[in-house]
């Protein structure tokens, strides 16, 4: 839930797993309904709802789902998001 993470700002540049143990990659950037990952590289970009997030340890963002159940937030684009660098 999202409630299990306290500043979601602090999740900014932090690695990102599915709950299989799959590297999914970092968090670029958060909006008010989601956190917005790259993988290394930039290749792939998932919007992914806050409410897929299990939790947040300070070093690693935890989903709640498997990496294959991911490809329904990919996209290319990062509309909504501000410019964060």
């Amino acid at each position: 839930m999202s409630g299990s993470v306290a500043n979601w700002e602090s999740t900014i540049q932090k690695t990102v797993r599915s709950s299989d143990g799959n590297l999914i990659g970092n968090v670029d950037a958060i909006d008010e309904n989601s956190i917005l990952v790259s993988t290394e590289g930039g290749r792939t970009r998932y919007k992914i709802p806050k409410h897929i997030v299990q939790g947040f340890d300070g070093h690693q963002v935890s989903l709640n789902v498997q990496k294959p159940e991911l490809e329904r937030f990919k996209g290319a684009e990062a509309e909504g998001f501000r410019d964060i660098k």
